[in-house]
Parts: C-alpha cells; structure tokens; sequence
C-alpha cells in the first residue's frame, strides 16, 4: 500500500513520481495513465499509485475524457516548492525564473 504523503515535498521524494512528473513537464497535452506507465517504465498500477499521490498533494489534475482519464500538472503547483528553495540561495532573484 502507497502511503500518503502530507506534503508536495514528501510527493516529490519518491524517483517514480519525480519521472511522472517530469513525462507530464514534458508532454504537449495532458497523458493517460498507460502513456504515462509506458513512458516511466513502470506498470499501470504503480502509475496509477503515485498519480493517486500527486493528485492528493496537488501537484496533478485529471479530467475524465471519453474513454480514458488524462493528467497534467495544476498550473501554479510548484510555486510553493519553488519558492522555498529559492530561499536557500545567497543572492536569490527577486522573481524565480519561469521555464517557458
């Protein structure tokens, strides 16, 4: 059973969810979860698993289409990650820098 974590940093810890999100940074459209198995190399139910997580922590959103549900990232989820880390840089930007 996958614990759940309290937080989008314990989320991220694990390598399976940080390959996940990394497939949904770098998708042009929102991905199934068998895409997403398919691309992590890993099976359906352990996709599903961490997705489950990502969702929980809100780090994912999903939507029903027709046949199949797709997942991306929610817009503005990592501001929170990226804010704190910026903080632990001597001289951090005034604004952290968007990847466009």
């Amino acid at each position: 059973m996958l614990r759940i974590a309290s937080s989008p940093f314990q989320a991220i810890a694990h390598p399976v969810r940080r390959d996940l999100l990394e497939a949904l940074r770098e998708a042009d459209s929102p991905m199934t979860v068998t895409d997403l198995g398919r691309r992590c190399e890993v099976s359906h139910s352990t996709a599903s698993r961490h997705l489950d997580l990502l969702r929980a922590n809100g780090l994912v959103v999903s939507r029903r289409s027709r046949t199949a549900t797709l997942h991306a990232l929610r817009p503005g989820a990592f501001e929170e990650l990226a804010d704190w880390l910026w903080a632990f840089f001597s001289d951090p930007p005034a604004v952290a820098p968007r990847r466009s």
